[in-house]
């Protein structure tokens, strides 16, 4: 999975989670304590995710990063 996105509280990360679960994006929302939650998407969504992304913020004011192309292991994040 690839890192789509940061953000500083868990209602901006439910908020853009829910619209790519109603585009049929498969996601994983983990809690990073240092830096906020962060979303996962699989390599093959992720074009798809991120116009999702884009297309939100023109909606709304969201308080997170788009993900640079870079993979990320998720085994750091299991505690």
């Amino acid at each position: 999975m690839i890192l789509l996105a940061r953000f500083s509280n868990e209602m901006e990360a439910q908020l853009l989670a829910s619209k790519l679960k109603a585009s049929g994006i498969d996601h994983k929302i983990t809690d990073d304590k240092s830096d906020g939650y962060n979303i996962f998407v699989f390599e093959d969504d992720i074009e798809e995710a991120r116009e999702i992304y884009h297309a939100a913020s023109g909606e709304e004011e969201f308080g997170f990063d788009i993900a640079d192309e870079e993979d990320i292991d998720l085994d750091e994040f299991e505690g």
